[in-house]
């Protein structure tokens, strides 16, 4: 936890195919790869996206943890 927000790391191949269905942006290698940030909704949580090597990091207000949590863990389980 970092400035009153919660990080969550996602890793593996699936990880953009799973923030896709709740991101308005697009995570397509063409458009997103290491070294890019961009500031976003997944679902109706605001978050920071940031891209590494082999790893997205998203930054959400700690209050919103919770339901992101929640939201991912539906949505991998719903693909």
């Amino acid at each position: 936890m970092s400035a009153a927000r919660a990080i969550v790391e996602l890793e593996g191949p699936g990880r953009h195919d799973l923030l896709a269905g709740g991101c308005p942006i697009d995570l397509h290698p063409r458009a997103w790869g290491p070294g890019r940030c961009a500031q976003t909704l997944y679902g109706r949580a605001q978050v920071l996206l940031q891209e590494l090597e082999g790893r997205t990091r998203l930054f959400v207000r700690s209050s919103f943890a919770d339901y992101l949590l929640d939201r991912l863990l539906a949505d991998a389980a719903a693909r």
